[in-house]
C-alpha cells in the first residue's frame, strides 16, 4: 500500500510541476533571447485570394532569411514606400506569382527580390514612381484580378498608397502549370465539384483545408483537435525556439533553399514530337489536348481582360517572364543529354508522380501554350503585352524552373525597367 501511495504522490507532483516549468521556461526564452524567435506560420489564409504572407511582427527583424519582410500595408516590403501622399506620385500596381514577389531571395531586408530590383531601376529614371509588391507565391491570373480589385477599392482612402496609374502582371508560368495539373488530370473521370472551379480559380487544396479547419464550429471533433494543437504550436516560444535553432543550420545568407529540380537519366528516347508527348505522358490525343489548350487560355485570357478594363486612366501591361523551359539551349533541346523534370507535384497537383517527361518534351508544350497564348492575346487591344520568354541568357538564371537567381532578377528587371519608362512617357 506505501508503495501504491509514493507512486500516486510521484503522479500528483508530475501533474502540478510540468505546467511550472514549462511556465518557467516559456517567460525564460521570453525575457532572456531577445531575437525575433516567436513562431508565426509563413502564411495566413487570406479570404478574397487565399494563402498569402503572414506579417505578423515580421518587420521586426529585417535580417531574418527565413522569410520576406511586410511594409504596413501586408505586401512585400520594396525600398521606396509611400509615407504620405503626393500629387506628382506615379504608381506601379505590381502583379504576379513568387517570381514577381521575390521568393528565392529571402533577407537583406527584401533588397534583392525582383520588384525590389525593378523599383530601384526605375526611380533612377523617374524618382517619382512607386512600386506596390501585390504579388505573391502561387498567384494566377485570377488571383491578381481579385487583388488589383481590392487594391483599387482600397487606395483611394489610403494614404500611404499611390494610386494605381500603372498595373503590370508579371508571369505566366503559374497559369501554365495550372494547364498542366489539367492535362495530368483529364483521364480522371471523378466529377470536379463546383466550388473547385477545376482549380482555375483558388486551389482544390485551399479550399478543402479551409473547409476541414472551419468545420470544428459544426462539431467535427478531429478539426477540433488539429485548431487547438495548432494554437499550442503558434503561441509556444519554447517550440519556436527550437525551430528557430533547426532554420539557422538549413537558411544561409544569399543561399536559396530550394536546389535545382531536375536528374539526370541516360534514355535513347528519340526526339519527340509534341503530339507524341502527349500522348506518352498524359495518355492524351491531339484533339483531346487541343480541348483543354482552348479552355485553359481562355480562362486565363478572361482574367487578363477583366484586370486590364478594371481602370480606364490606367495602363496595363501583361508581361510573360522567361522560364526555365523558355530558355533551354538548342544543345539542351536537341543534345543527347537528358534530364526528366521530378519535384513539380505541389505545382500541379497531380496524382500522377512524377509526370514521366523530359524538360525538352516540356519545352515543347509550354512553348505551344504560349504562342497560343501570345496569337489569342494580341486580338486585344487594350493589352499591353510584353513577350519576355527568351530574355534569359540560360538555364543557369533560374534557381529551379522558375525562380530567378539574384543576378537573372537584377538583369531582367533592369532591362523591364527601361521599356516600361518608355511606355510611361508615351
Amino acid at each position: 500500500m506505501r508503495r501504491k501511495s509514493e507512486i500516486v504522490k510521484i503522479f500528483i507532483y508530475t501533474i502540478l510541476l510540468f505546467p511550472v516549468v514549462i511556465f518557467v521556461l516559456e517567460i525564460s526564452i521570453l525575457l532572456f533571447n531577445k531575437s525575433n524567435n516567436k513562431f508565426v506560420s509563413r502564411t495566413i489564409y487570406d479570404s478574397l485570394t487565399g494563402w498569402r504572407n503572414n506579417c505578423d511582427k515580421k518587420d521586426s527583424n529585417p535580417e531574418n532569411l527565413d522569410f520576406l519582410i511586410c511594409d504596413e500595408n501586408g505586401f512585400i516590403k520594396t525600398p521606396y514606400e509611400t509615407k504620405n501622399k503626393l500629387e506628382n506620385t506615379y504608381g506601379v500596381l505590381l502583379l504576379g506569382n513568387s517570381v514577381a514577389m521575390g521568393e528565392g531571395l529571402y533577407g537583406f531586408n527584401n533588397e534583392k527580390t525582383f520588384a525590389s530590383q525593378l523599383e530601384n531601376y526605375l526611380r533612377m529614371k523617374d524618382p517619382s514612381i512607386d512600386l506596390v509588391n501585390a504579388a505573391y507565391s502561387g498567384f494566377n491570373t485570377w488571383q491578381e484580378h481579385v487583388e488589383t480589385f481590392r487594391y483599387l477599392n482600397s487606395e483611394p482612402y489610403n494614404n500611404k498608397l499611390p494610386p494605381a496609374d500603372l498595373i503590370l502582371s508579371f508571369g505566366g508560368i503559374q497559369d501554365f502549370w495550372n494547364f498542366i495539373r489539367l492535362l495530368s488530370t483529364a483521364n480522371n473521370k471523378k466529377e470536379s465539384k463546383y466550388s473547385f472551379a477545376n482549380g482555375m480559380m483558388i486551389n482544390k487544396l485551399s479550399i478543402e483545408y479551409i473547409n476541414f479547419i472551419t468545420s470544428s464550429s459544426l462539431g467535427n471533433i478531429k478539426s477540433g483537435i488539429f485548431s487547438f494543437l495548432t494554437s499550442i504550436k503558434t503561441n509556444s516560444r519554447i517550440l519556436s525556439y527550437i525551430e528557430n535553432l533547426a532554420l539557422i543550420k538549413k537558411i544561409k545568407p544569399g543561399v536559396y533553399e530550394k536546389v535545382q529540380l531536375t536528374i539526370d537519366i541516360q534514355s535513347n528516347n528519340q526526339n519527340k514530337n509534341l503530339k507524341n508527348v502527349i500522348n506518352d505522358s498524359f495518355n492524351l490525343d491531339l484533339q483531346e489536348y487541343e480541348k483543354i489548350k482552348r479552355y485553359s487560355i481562355k480562362s486565363t485570357l478572361r482574367n487578363i481582360i477583366a484586370t486590364s478594363n478594371f481602370e480606364i486612366d490606367s495602363q496595363y501591361i501583361y508581361v510573360y517572364a522567361p522560364n526555365y523551359f523558355s530558355s533551354l539551349s538548342e544543345e539542351q533541346l536537341n543534345g543527347g543529354h537528358y534530364k526528366y523534370l521530378i519535384g513539380i507535384k505541389h505545382l500541379v497537383e497531380s496524382p500522377r508522380f512524377p509526370i514521366k517527361i523530359l524538360e525538352r518534351e516540356m519545352s515543347l508544350i509550354e512553348k505551344d501554350y504560349r504562342e497560343t497564348l501570345f496569337s489569342e492575346m494580341k486580338n486585344h487591344k487594350n493589352i499591353i503585352f510584353l513577350d519576355y520568354s527568351q530574355k534569359a541568357e540560360a538555364t543557369n538564371w533560374f534557381l529551379d524552373y522558375s525562380h530567378f537567381t539574384e543576378f537573372a532578377a537584377s538583369e531582367i528587371s533592369s532591362i523591364l525597367a527601361l521599356e516600361l519608362i518608355d511606355l510611361i512617357k508615351k
